[in-house]
Parts: C-alpha cells; sequence; structure tokens
C-alpha cells in the first residue's frame, strides 16, 4: 500500500514539474535573447537592370535544346533501325509477281486456322 502511494505521489509530482518547465518555456519565447526593438522597414531599393538573360545566353539555351532534342531523336532511330534489322521482310522470299501483301494474307490465314482450333478447343471443353 505505501509502495502505490509513493508511486502515485512521485508521478504526481514529476507530472506538475513537468507541467511549470513548458509554461516556463512557453512565456520565454526569446530563450535570452535580446528584446526585439520596433524600427522602420527598410527602405525600398528599385533596380534599373531588368535581370533578364543576354541575348547570346538565350541563343546558347536554344541552341543547346536542339542539340538535346536530335540527340534524343538520334537514338531513337538508331534503336528502331537495330530493331527492323532483326525482323526485317528481308530475310522472307520475295512475293511472287502479282501478289501483293503476300506475308499479310499468310498472317491472316493462320490468324484464322489458330482462332478456328481455338473455337474447336472450346467447344470440346463444353
Amino acid at each position: 500500500m505505501r509502495a502505490r502511494r509513493l508511486t502515485v505521489t512521485i508521478l504526481v509530482l514529476s507530472l506538475l514539474a513537468i507541467g511549470t518547465s513548458v509554461a516556463a518555456a512557453q512565456q520565454a519565447p526569446s530563450l535570452g535573447a535580446p528584446e526585439p526593438s520596433e524600427t522602420a522597414p527598410p527602405p525600398v531599393t528599385t533596380t534599373t537592370a531588368d535581370g533578364g538573360l543576354d541575348p547570346w545566353q538565350q541563343v546558347l539555351i536554344f541552341a543547346a535544346g536542339i542539340v538535346l532534342l536530335g540527340g534524343i531523336a538520334f537514338a531513337i532511330l538508331g534503336d528502331a533501325r537495330q530493331r527492323t534489322r532483326g525482323t526485317s521482310a528481308a530475310s522472307d522470299p520475295p512475293p511472287p509477281e502479282g501478289v501483293t501483301h503476300q506475308h499479310k494474307q499468310r498472317a491472316k490465314r493462320q490468324a484464322r486456322t489458330k482462332a478456328k482450333a481455338a473455337r474447336a478447343q472450346r467447344r470440346r471443353n463444353r
């Protein structure tokens, strides 16, 4: 019983001590710094310089942008050409004379055959 009273008393005293230190901290926001005195705001100064870029700086920025866009275009086109080399139509035999779009016709025929087989499989699985 005594231990409980002692514990409760210590707890209450510690909370009171914390509460007073928090209140004291809120009353002294300067933390030892001298109190600011009211002074007039500094006068507004106007500058005559526009602060913009010089024409040669603008030219350099636009030139750098053009070079950057050109480099990006070069990389994209180079990658596209590299990818088409491996899958180009040159590896297929040339179409016979008078027949155009043979590769489209063959792809369409293969797709139809594949779709027909898929439909037949679905019918079997019912």
